[in-house]
């Protein structure tokens, strides 16, 4: 007998369960189970078993769709890799990964994410750093003073919520710049099997919800998991909201996905301290049906050249890349005489997906590209950086 990659089903819920649980150094809790469940549940789950059958390693792969400037691709987030310590170093995970990567190309997903414990390690893999977050910490002397807006702020439980914050979550444009498109599940997931989670919505005059706050009361600090609004008179009043707890509270925390720009301004005393930090990795699945279906601003006739994917060949060679009129086209060739913008999986992951531009990676010589192509380029590629404000 010898070492074997399964992908296994729910029926191996507690053995993967169990190995989570060792891995991480986790507390067994009925709340741990079934989110750990519910995420089984919807996920491909991969092991790496011993010669006896028993699990050693596993990795989960979880399908979701991300809104990428309103186009929407299949996307594989990474998560709950782990080993127990005598199978560490055996090259289970790295079969896994392997495995993974032609899977979900074979299930025509483009792109993968996921949180790593150690950059280094899954650059190996053809992923590179994406998504930065920021962090926000206020005094509650410093929380400004928010005009009274003409609608009004309520408290509800998630049942009464999760429709508001589905449709506001949606159409807010920070939620589509490489954002998940969450399913019911994953709302679940993420708020309501956190017992400790609060949850509040502002209301326009009309009766409108067009903002939301997700927060925990975490005395001295009120923690504000999650926001969202649709215009400023929205922000007023979740500010407003907030800002009403600050007689109970020392402090006030807000973490999210980082714009690019922090919005420490908007305050009238911009004392909050403000840290921002490296996030979610992510890496282009198959280059070629990515391409196919990119968001180009202008017209633009190039050649992307794919230097080095060592865990997905198929990434590597030349496409020419032919956006005019709308019209769109995506063919692997040879030789061209195009201009050409060349680098491995990571450094084109980067510039694909706006997390740094064109001119940034060229003279960091993260990329070769022509100099008559940086300013095509840089005027066809979405500009903003990503943001993701999910975790898995």
């Amino acid at each position: 007998m010898t070492d074997v990659i399964k992908e296994l089903g729910n029926g191996s819920l507690e053995e993967m369960y169990a190995l989570a649980t060792y891995a991480f150094n986790s507390q067994d809790t009925e709340e741990r189970r079934g989110r750990f469940k519910l995420i089984v549940e919807n996920s491909w789950n991969y092991g790496f078993l011993d010669p006896e059958g028993h699990l050693t390693s596993q990795v989960m792969a979880t399908p979701f769709s991300v809104d990428f400037h309103g186009k929407t691709y299949l996307m594989a987030g990474i998560g709950y890799v782990a080993s127990y310590p005598e199978a560490r170093g055996q090259g289970g995970i790295n079969r896994i990964m392997e495995k993974i990567l032609e899977d979900c190309r074979e299930r025509n997903v483009a792109l993968s994410y996921l949180a790593p414990f150690s950059y280094p390690f899954y650059r190996r893999y053809g992923y590179e750093q994406l998504f930065d977050r920021i962090s926000y910490e206020l005094d509650s002397r410093d929380m400004p003073a928010v005009k009274k807006t003409t609608g009004f702020m309520k408290r509800t439980t998630f049942e009464e919520s999760v429709e508001a914050i589905r449709s506001i979550y949606a159409n807010m444009p920070e939620s589509k710049r490489g954002g998940l498109v969450r399913e019911d599940w994953w709302y679940s997931y993420k708020f309501k099997q956190r017992e400790e989670n609060h949850y509040a919505l502002y209301y326009d005059r009309e009766g409108n919800a067009s903002g939301y706050v997700v927060y925990k009361l975490e005395a001295p600090t009120f923690v504000i998991v999650e926001m969202g609004y649709l215009n400023h008179e929205a922000l007023r009043g979740l500010m407003r909201f907030i800002g009403s707890h600050n007689g109970a509270f020392a402090s006030f925390e807000y973490t999210c996905g980082f714009s690019g720009h922090s919005k420490n301004y908007l305050l009238d005393n911009p004392f909050a301290k403000t840290t921002v930090t490296p996030y979610m990795m992510g890496r282009i699945v198959d280059i070629e049906k990515f391409m196919q279906t990119y968001p180009f601003e202008q017209d633009i006739n190039f050649v992307l050249h794919v230097t080095e994917d060592p865990y997905a060949k198929w990434n590597e060679g030349f496409f020419d890349i032919t956006y005019v009129n709308g019209v769109l086209e995506v063919k692997k060739v040879q030789q061209t005489e195009l201009p050409v913008v060349s680098g491995t999986i990571q450094s084109m992951t980067q510039l694909l997906l706006g997390y740094q531009t064109v001119e940034a990676l060229a003279f960091h010589e993260k990329i070769r590209v022509e100099n008559k192509l940086i300013a095509e380029l840089s005027q066809a590629l979405p500009s903003q950086q990503p943001i993701l404000n999910d975790y898995f």
